[in-house]
Parts: structure tokens; C-alpha cells; sequence
């Protein structure tokens, strides 16, 4: 139900949402925590906005990020923004939210609202909760036109860190308990996901979602010292993301609405990857029709032989079941990709199955599923391979590493030591010790 009246007030269908709120509170929040308000200032909607204004609605509801409509209307640079401000009973939304707000306005690069906010009286020297001021974000985004202006306001360059990292895996290496991945280097205030390592440890690749379009950055080791990461996939229409290295690390891989034709408009998600070339890589090539269809493939991996597990909703679903997605492998044989086979129900069932990672030698699968019961919006499930070939049925990887929030894009390290996930934005690791407990416990 929360849901459905979340999708009306985006909709716009005022007279429905009337309806469905006689028996419904007027703050009621969806699976993310935000509220009406929230969905009526992403999608809009004046008149809904109005509407809950009038019902006496929360106006600064938090969701589970703790951003506000405030917070919404600044990151889509809409009108709302001042509707909010006037609507507030007094300033102290400027020291409850000025700070993220200006951090929001600064990662929309958004000149306008950074200087609006500046001269309303937010603390331009004020730290988030990762210890970052406003001109520390610009400068790391390369927003030179913001870090300008901030400084010429009085931001204080000597709070802005110096972030090096050195030695394997960023000279660090998490216990059992998962931890954000190299801080304010490669988890920032953006947003960061799908990340691999190659096997040597010395490259690393991410996603990384710039105001609602995806693009594929890299860093390497030179000397022990990790660069600064760099963009190596981005298109003005195109998004990229999820990448993955083959077996024998000569070729990316990667999921893009890129047109076929590398011209066109965007279309559904495909699977593409470059060659490694002398001087970078090639221009992106399309992984074909046996793994690409219609519909939606997501997220790559491979056992060593070359075989792909992919997530896609446009291949023939499991007999009698109604899932948007499930889970396949295709084999590469001669050059190729075979036919996809479909999972079993020991891993594949009526929900969401997605962003799956197979174990090199076969032995295991992660992925994430929007199951019933689940700790959050999306857990991460494991399954394990029998001696017969089949797959033990799909558990819940526990609390330890599920949230409230969504955790998916899964990977483990070639040398087995440790298991990435994106988690609430960020990538998170933690050490593979946390399989083998559940392996135990499963049998």
C-alpha cells in the first residue's frame, strides 16, 4: 500500500490520493523512508504539493538517509526549494540541514544554489559526517567555478585533508565486521557501487552515479602510492556501470543503455565490454544476442573457464513463475557465448534475483533479492554448489552484512581474502571469513 500511494502522488492523481489517504496517514513513508512530500517535490507535482501542504504534512520528514524534501528539491535544482523555504517556521533548518544541503547543491556542481545558500546562512565551513566542508567536495570533484566562489567567501583551505593511500587494498583490510572502503577517496559523498579489483591488487574499478547518470572510474598502485581516480567510461546519454575484468583481465565488462549503434537514443540495458589496448581501451562492444535482449541483463561475473552469470528479465523466466528477474550462466565457447541457462529454484524464485557473483572455481554464489522478511529493501542471499553439481537453496547472508538500506554489487577478491558490496551509497568490504561461517552453519 505505501508504495502504490507514493506512485499516485508522483502520478499526480490527486483525486485518487484523497481516496487512499481516508484510511492512511498523511506520513506515511515508503520503503526508503521518504515521505509524500518527498515524492511530490522529485516528480513535481505543484498541485500535490499543495494538496499535503494543506493536510498539514511534515514538511522537513527525514527518510532513512536523513534527507529532507529540502534536501530533494536542492539535488533536482527545482522550485520547491523556495516553496520550502517559505514554508518553514523559522531558520533553524539552516543549522539542522544547511550543511547537507550545501553539500548536495556542491555536488550538483550548482553555482546558483551554492551562493544562495552561502548568503542565507549556512556555515561554509561546516563538516559532514564524514568530516568533509563544501570547498574539500568541489575541489575533490574538480568544480573549480564553486571551490572558486566558496573561497572567495571565506572557506578555509586548512580544513581541507590531504587523502593518500598506499600499500595492497589502500593499506587497509577489515575483520569480520564490515567497514566503508578507502574513505573519502573511493566512498565519498557521491554515490559509488559495482567494484573490482584486478588480480594482482594494482587496478580498481567503480561506478560512480553524477546526478542520476553512471560512469566507470579507475585507480591504480604506482610505487605503492594509489592515483587519483579517473574517468575512463562516461557519455553525455549514455550511462556505465557494474564493471567486471574476464578471467584473463584482457577485456571489461560492463551494463549500458548505450545505443547499439553508439549514436542512438538510449535503450534497455545491455552487457558491453573493451579490449584492453595499448594505450587504454577499445571503444565498447556489445556482448551479443545469446547473453542481450529486449529486456534488461545486469551485473557480470565469471567462474575461470569464462563462463558469465548475468541477471536478466528479457530471457524466458522459470516455468510457470512470474519474476521480472532471474538469474543465467552462458558458457564461452569458441569465441562465443552459449545460449543462457536459467538457475534452479534453489536460487531463482518469484522475486527479484540480481547482481549476482560466482566464485571462480564455481563453488558459491552472492546475490541480491528483494525477498519477503529480508532486513532491507535488498539483501545479499548466498548458495552453495554440492558435490552433485546443484546448488544448496539460497540463504540470507544475516545482519551482519544486510541493512535497512539496499546492499548489492557483491565481489570477492581473486585471492579470496575479502567480499565488496555497495551499501547505503557507499562500498563497503569485510573478510571472507564471514562465508565460511555461513557455509558451517548451513550444513
Amino acid at each position: 500500500m505505501a508504495q502504490d500511494i507514493h506512485r499516485t502522488a508522483c502520478q499526480g492523481n490527486l483525486a485518487r490520493l484523497d481516496s487512499m489517504l481516508i484510511n492512511t496517514p498523511i506520513d506515511v513513508k515508503d520503503n526508503r523512508g521518504r515521505s509524500l512530500m518527498h515524492w511530490a517535490v522529485a516528480c513535481k507535482r505543484e498541485e500535490i504539493f499543495n494538496y499535503l501542504v494543506g493536510r498539514g504534512i511534515n514538511i522537513n520528514g527525514e527518510d532513512n538517509q536523513q534527507k529532507t524534501p529540502m534536501h530533494v528539491a536542492v539535488q533536482y535544482s527545482n522550485q520547491y526549494f523556495d516553496l520550502l523555504v517559505n514554508l518553514q517556521p523559522n531558520n533553524d533548518w539552516i543549522d539542522l540541514y544547511g550543511v547537507s544541503l550545501l553539500e548536495q547543491a556542491v555536488l550538483n556542481r550548482d553555482i546558483f544554489l551554492t551562493e544562495r545558500l552561502v548568503k542565507m546562512g549556512v556555515d561554509i565551513n561546516g563538516t559532514n559526517n564524514r568530516g568533509s566542508t563544501a570547498l574539500a567536495i568541489s575541489q575533490r570533484l574538480g568544480a573549480k567555478d564553486v571551490s572558486g566562489f566558496l573561497l572567495s567567501q571565506g572557506a578555509d583551505q586548512s580544513l581541507v585533508r590531504t587523502v593518500k593511500m598506499e600499500g595492497k587494498y589502500m593499506g587497509q583490510g577489515p575483520g569480520t565486521t564490515p567497514v566503508m572502503f578507502a574513505p573519502n577517496f573511493i566512498s565519498t559523498e557521491e554515490q559509488e557501487f559495482g567494484s573490482v579489483f584486478n588480480s594482482k591488487g594494482t587496478e580498481f574499478y567503480y561506478g560512480v552515479d553524477v546526478n542520476g547518470k553512471n560512469e566507470i572510474r579507475y585507480s591504480r598502485m604506482i610505487e605503492n602510492q594509489w592515483s587519483k581516480p579517473v574517468i575512463i567510461l562516461s557519455h553525455e546519454r549514455y550511462g556505465y556501470n557494474d564493471p567486471f575484468l574476464s578471467p584473463n583481465e584482457d577485456r571489461l565488462y560492463f551494463i549500458s543503455n548505450r545505443a547499439l549503434d553508439g549514436l542512438g537514443e538510449p535503450k534497455d540495458i545491455d552487457i558491453w565490454y573493451v579490449n584492453r589496448v595499448e594505450n587504454g581501451w577499445s571503444e565498447p562492444v556489445n556482448a551479443g544476442v545469446n547473453i542481450n535482449t529486449d529486456g534488461n541483463e545486469y551485473y557480470i561475473s565469471f567462474t575461470q573457464d569464462g563462463t558469465m552469470y548475468f541477471s536478466s528479465n528479457g530471457h524466458a523466466p522459470l516455468e510457470g513463475e512470474s519474476t521480472s528477474y532471474d538469474i543465467y550462466y552462458s558458457k564461452f565457447i569458441d569465441e562465443g557465448f552459449q545460449k543462457p541457462v536459467v538457475l534452479g529454484e534453489a536460487v531463482n524464485t518469484e522475486h527479484y534475483e540480481a547482481d549476482v557473483f560466482v566464485s571462480p572455481d564455481e563453488s558459491y554464489l552472492i546475490f541480491c533479492s528483494t525477498r519477503e522478511n529480508g532486513f532491507g529493501r535488498g539483501d545479499l542471499y548466498i548458495s552453495f554448489k554440492k558435490a552433485d553439481g546443484t546448488w544448496t537453496t539460497s540463504v540470507n547472508m544475516g545482519k551482519e552484512i544486510n541493512t535497512r538500506h539496499y546492499e548489492y554489487c557483491p565481489f570477492v577478491t581473486k585471492d579470496g581474502k575479502y567480499l565488496f558490496y555497495t551499501s547505503n551509497q557507499d562500498i563497503y568490504w569485510v573478510s571472507t571469513e564471514i562465508i565460511n561461517e555461513i557455509k558451517e552453519k548451513s550444513r
